[in-house]
């Protein structure tokens, strides 16, 4: 039998269903406690305007963070206050295409051989140099080889250096340097921005040692001017590309006539004979070849009758001790592209000695050590020089000359060292 339901407020007996009590009239349903409304959207609204803060600053700090911008190539575009700029590695004169991989052929020879590197800073939308308002934000610009293959004879490179005046459209130039043994380098070049963002560029790079045609007096018939210059006309159908490399050996003869080198480089080399006697022409000595790479001439006399030119080139031309004499003009550099470099030579008895008067950017040496001008009109004569921070010549000496230097053009010449008598 259930419990019998009482009042909670007289203890009088209840029906089963009823609401109130009819003895005290008062209500006998329990009612739950009423409470507040728990106000959580109006309680939680600063928290979210806050936490909606911390996210936005953070945001913003992500997007302020300084970047690494490097594509694994020579080129780049950057974009910096609302500017973009094109941002280029490569060769000289060549502003607008990054040399990503560059193959340098180069002879198997024991020499370091040194070309320069460039970096230019481009508008993209109409090719400007863009220069001066990007260097005002750039911290530094550093340049290394971050691997190379040959640990004894390894690629380097210099500290990149502010637009000398060979490369006038690049920002920096930073000379690297190899030998043909030393296979592959990876070149990288870092400019670090004031914001602190970080740009790479990268360049990969490649000796290719290449053949080398030989021809001595003891293989080949050279001993007459006709022989010598039947063997020269013969040389380009013998090459396997323009990097094969030729030398030449002649003998201790005096060749009656001149010779001619047209379409490939050459370095040719005299001898000399037990009496002393040497390797000479008395006619004109020519030069053309590719522009990018050097022809030599090395211990040879160019003697002529007091008229014409005793050595020309239109390309790239370095004599080493040799005697240029009795020529209405001893040495002329013309053309464009073009660079003729003397180094222990004796340069006399011409009516211009050295005759410079070329255009271009191919300067492959600019320091002219240890000659002599003698008894020549005009011993150097600058009518045209390819731009170049100067000209030097240390060791050399003047004596007997009408003039010495007519720097006709301007040029900016370094006479530390000479000596005028």
């Amino acid at each position: 039998m259930s419990e019998m339901k009482k009042c909670p407020h007289c203890g009088a007996a209840l029906p089963e269903a009823a609401a109130f009590c009819p003895h005290c009239a008062q209500g006998v349903r329990l009612r739950k406690e009423a409470r507040p409304p728990r106000l959580w959207g109006r309680s939680l609204r600063p928290v979210l305007v806050i936490l909606a803060a911390l996210l936005a600053a953070g945001a913003y700090r992500y997007g302020a963070r300084p970047q690494v911008l490097d594509p694994g190539g020579a080129e780049l575009r950057y974009t910096l206050d609302g500017t973009e700029y094109q941002i280029v590695v490569g060769w000289i004169d060549d502003r607008f295409e990054g040399a990503q991989t560059v193959y340098q052929p180069v002879e198997e020879r024991e020499m370091l051989y040194t070309f320069p590197q460039c970096l230019y800073i481009n508008d993209p939308a109409n090719g400007a140099d863009a220069r001066e308002p990007f260097l005002e934000r750039v911290e530094r610009i550093t340049a290394r080889f971050v691997q190379t293959d040959d640990e004894d004879q390894p690629w380097t490179c210099d500290e990149p250096i502010p637009q000398p005046d060979y490369a006038p459209g690049a920002v920096r130039v930073a000379s690297i340097h190899f030998t043909a043994w030393s296979g592959e380098g990876d070149m990288v070049w870092e400019i670090e921005m004031k914001n602190g963002d970080l740009l790479c560029l990268r360049q990969h790079f490649v000796a290719q040692p290449y053949q080398i045609l030989r021809f001595t007096s003891e293989d080949t018939p050279m001993d007459t001017i006709e022989e010598l210059q039947a063997l020269v006309d013969s040389i380009p159908d013998r090459l396997s590309s323009k990097y094969t490399g030729v030398e030449i050996t002649l003998p201790p003869v005096r060749y009656e006539g001149g010779l001619a080198v047209d379409g490939f480089n050459v370095t040719i080399y005299g001898s000399e004979d037990e009496a002393g006697g040497r390797t000479s022409f008395t006619g004109p000595v020519r030069v053309t070849g590719w522009k990018m790479r050097i022809s030599y001439l090395e211990g040879i006399d160019i003697l002529g009758p007091g008229e014409g030119v005793g050595v020309s080139a239109s390309a790239r031309l370095h004599l080493t001790g040799c005697r240029v004499a009795g020529w209405r003009t001893g040495v002329l550099a013309y053309g464009s592209d073009v660079w003729i470099n003397l180094r222990g030579c004796t340069v006399e008895d011409n009516e211009v000695g050295f005759h410079f008067n070329a255009t271009g950017c191919s300067v492959s040496h600019s320091i002219y050590d240890d000659d002599l001008f003698r008894r020549n009109g005009t011993a150097v004569l600058l009518e045209q020089v390819p731009d170049v921070e100067s000209l030097s010549f240390p060791g050399c000496r003047f004596t007997e000359n009408g003039t010495d230097i007519d720097d006709r053009c301007g040029q900016t010449v370094d006479l530390e060292g000479a000596v005028f008598e």
